[in-house]
């Protein structure tokens, strides 16, 4: 998995917002305060006073060099300044008069705009909403990569789409459980580093503490790799159920031909051996319509036995 994972708790537009900006998102332990003057600086002050001149006579030019919703504006503000211009000429004022208030006011919408934005913003406030791969060991990125792959998977599936296992709520479970895996692993991961860094080693009495929340360190990580498994288990039981999915539609548009090919034979043949043969179509459905409908309780059994812990997480 080499995205972010989010609370999904979380609004879908922030979610959104912080995997399209991953500049945005911090690491751990990092000191984050609101900024000063909602993020501008001096710099932004400079840079808008440059580019006022521009925008308050010319905006569809310095629009051009941006796209969307600012490209639009910058032509419906030239048409502004063109009716601006052209009032001015009627009542005999200079255009050079009015120019330095236009600079001003664009100045101040550009200062206005600057700063913090949304992205920054929502990295900022919610840091401990989110857990970066970057930020985690080899071994905790493998955990965090498997537990995603089944989860897409499942909810990639056929008898997912299908709402064969909606009793397993798969859109909300799963992933709680990804988040569950992330938090767990970042956990891990820090106090791994932690216990990796502590000095004075040798001292009995110090090895005896290490040796302690080493075991916890282990223990922790064997759990939350049976949890991993039990996602993969999951995610292969209904792998299977799809398999058994697309035999069930084969066999349905097939059964809908056997009247065709019943008088193709009655025709040709017309002897017992081919209406046998004909009928044993319509018990090989149904022979795979029972596999299916076991495949898919059984991946079933399998999905809401995952809901159980979240249950008791929350």
């Amino acid at each position: 998995m080499s995205e972010v994972v989010i609370d999904p708790e979380v609004p879908e537009r922030s979610r959104k917002l912080l995997q399209e900006h991953p500049e945005a998102l911090h690491p751990p332990g990092t000191l984050l305060r609101k900024p000063r003057f909602g993020g501008r600086t001096w710099r932004d002050l400079g840079m808008c006073l440059l580019h006022a001149p521009g925008w308050a006579l010319l905006p569809a030019v310095m629009g051009s060099f941006h796209r969307g919703g600012v490209q639009v504006f910058g032509f419906l503000a030239q048409a502004g300044v063109i009716c601006a211009g052209g009032l001015a000429v009627y009542t005999g004022t200079s255009l050079l008069s009015v120019a330095p208030a236009g600079a001003a006011v664009a100045a101040g919408v550009m200062f206005g705009l600057c700063g913090e934005g949304e992205a920054a913003r929502l990295g900022r406030t919610l840091r401990d909403r989110y857990v970066r791969p970057e930020d985690l060991g080899d071994s905790e990125v493998d955990l965090l990569h498997r537990a995603g792959s089944a989860v897409a998977a499942v909810l990639g599936s056929e008898v997912n789409r299908a709402g064969l296992l909606d009793d397993v709520r798969n859109t909300v479970t799963l992933p709680a459980q990804v988040w569950e895996i992330a938090q767990t692993l970042a956990q891990v991961d820090a106090l791994r580093r932690e216990h990796e860094a502590v000095p004075d080693r040798r001292d009995p009495r110090i090895a005896v503490m290490l040796h302690a929340q080493g075991e916890a360190l282990a223990l922790a990580t064997a759990s939350v790799t049976r949890r991993v498994g039990a996602l993969e288990d999951y995610a292969v039981q209904v792998v299977a159920a799809d398999d058994a999915l697309r035999r069930w539609e084969t066999a349905q548009r097939l059964s809908t031909r056997s009247d065709a090919y019943r008088e193709l034979l009655a025709r040709t043949v017309r002897d017992e051996l081919a209406v046998t043969q004909i009928e044993g179509l319509t018990e090989d459905a149904r022979r795979i319509e029972e596999a299916l409908l076991s495949s898919v309780d059984q991946a079933r059994r399998s999905g809401l036995r995952l809901v159980v812990p979240v249950k008791e997480a929350s």
